[in-house]
């Protein structure tokens, strides 16, 4: 039996050194994934290994989030476990890291139909956080951060609507990348609101995450920035001071960083909610009507009665404006706009669980109030952790960027994790801590 590197980076280099049989390393991430399947609930479906095409993830496994179209398979989209269908294409993005070299693996459990903020899906048994088993898991993206977190995958795809990457990563101790609009194809994805719909990348280490990002990125990305200017916007009268603190400490780690008051942000908020609720009740009309919809879907199209054809028309009109608004006034004199991810400690899943005794709706609206305005700005952004709060919670910090920038929040994300872990992962630190 193998042992396999901690970063996908190594794997690599393993295997083209001739230090590890690609078949055999694939065959071992597939029996891994199956085993820790087995405590944490990630998983709709696995396949057997296939070596793929020699190419630079040769011998590399993944598992992604179940709303990418699989050859001869549509995905199950969180409602049900997928339909074997020979007329089916594969999904763009899939096709990319195959030709890579890359073997899918698994489709991870999700949201149905990748509306909500947690993990909860009354059609699979309960996902479980690697970190701690009372820990809420965000969503929609869940199994993604869930299979990354447990060490099942070195990197997988989601998809972030209004933060379904970042939300996720933020609860399990990992990293989320949120892309431009439009820098990954949506091609054989499953869509929930057109307009605001992007492909991210979960990882427990940046490094890893830039390998498969050059790899499915239809657009050239800009060259980092050495030495990134860094702003700052700190609401303490929205955050929970167990978050704010440790923000605080971290942003205290930096030279120079600009204080910004974020204006613009109720307004943008309340945009992002016109067209999401819009989109995705025309979408899902039908299902939104049915008997019993998914809770995610009903309380969209609740939101989406008292939107007029002519108020989000105007949005989606003045969307451009918008981001170009923003970024002349926040990211001209600054290249990183640091935000807080989630408004309070992160909380046991009980409480973000609708129906559940113990549910707070004011802790279920925190996992999500600071993501959806980027989305509907159509900026990339990052979240990754940054430590413990007092109770002994991750902490997580989201970086935003100017489009295309992606490289920038990603070296900057790796250095965070030279600086705060010591170049390990998060994931490692906190259970070492409690070992």
């Amino acid at each position: 039996m193998i042992t396999l590197p901690a970063r996908l980076t190594e794997l690599q280099a393993m295997i083209q050194q001739g230090l590890v049989d690609p078949i055999a390393a694939l065959h071992h991430q597939y029996a891994q994934i199956s085993v820790l399947d087995e405590k944490f609930h990630a998983v709709v479906k696995t396949f057997p290994p296939n070596v793929g095409q020699k190419g630079p993830l040769l011998g590399v496994g993944f598992a992604h989030k179940d709303l990418f179209n699989l050859r001869d398979r549509e995905p199950g989209f969180g409602h049900h476990a997928g339909i074997e269908n020979t007329s089916t294409t594969m999904a763009e993005v899939i096709q990319q890291l195959e030709q890579a070299g890359a073997s899918h693996l698994a489709a991870l459990v999700m949201a149905p139909y990748a509306c909500g903020a947690t993990s909860q899906n009354p059609n699979f048994p309960r996902s479980i956080n690697p970190l701690n088993e009372i820990y809420a898991v965000g969503g929609s993206s869940s199994g993604s951060a869930i299979a990354v977190a447990s060490k099942m995958s070195y990197v997988s795809l989601g998809s972030d609507t209004t933060g379904s990457v970042r939300i996720p990563s933020a609860t399990c101790g990992i990293t989320g990348l949120k892309t431009t609009a439009g820098l990954i194809s949506l091609k054989g994805v499953n869509p929930l609101s057109k307009s605001l719909d992007t492909i991210g990348i979960l990882g427990r280490y940046a490094k890893d995450m830039q390998v498969i990002l050059e790899i499915i990125a239809s657009h050239p990305l800009d060259k980092p920035i050495q030495s990134p200017r860094i702003s700052s916007w700190l609401p303490k009268n929205m955050i929970d001071p167990l978050v704010s603190s440790s923000i605080e400490q971290f942003l205290l780690s930096f030279k120079s960083i600009k204080p910004i008051d974020l204006t613009e942000f109720k307004a943008l908020c309340d945009a992002t909610n016109i067209v999401m609720a819009y989109e995705i009740s025309t979408q899902y009309a039908k299902e939104i009507a049915s008997e019993n919809p998914p809770k995610g879907l009903k309380s969209v199209g609740k939101i989406a009665q008292s939107i007029s054809l002519a108020q989000y028309e105007q949005v989606i009109h003045s969307r451009q404006q918008q981001s170009e608004s923003f970024i002349e006034k926040y990211l001209s004199t600054s290249d990183i706009l640091l935000i807080p991810c989630l408004g309070q400690s992160l909380p046991n899943w009980g409480s973000v669980e609708i129906g559940h005794p113990d549910f707070s709706r004011e802790a279920y609206l925190s996992l999500f109030q600071f993501m959806g305005f980027v989305n509907l700005l159509g900026l990339p952004s990052i979240s990754f952790p940054i430590g413990d709060d007092s109770r002994g919670r991750p902490v997580s910090i989201q970086a935003i960027a100017r489009p295309l920038q992606e490289k920038t929040l990603l070296d900057f994300a790796h250095q965070m994790e030279q600086q705060l872990f010591d170049g390990n992962c998060y994931i490692d630190q906190f259970h070492h801590d409690r070992s």
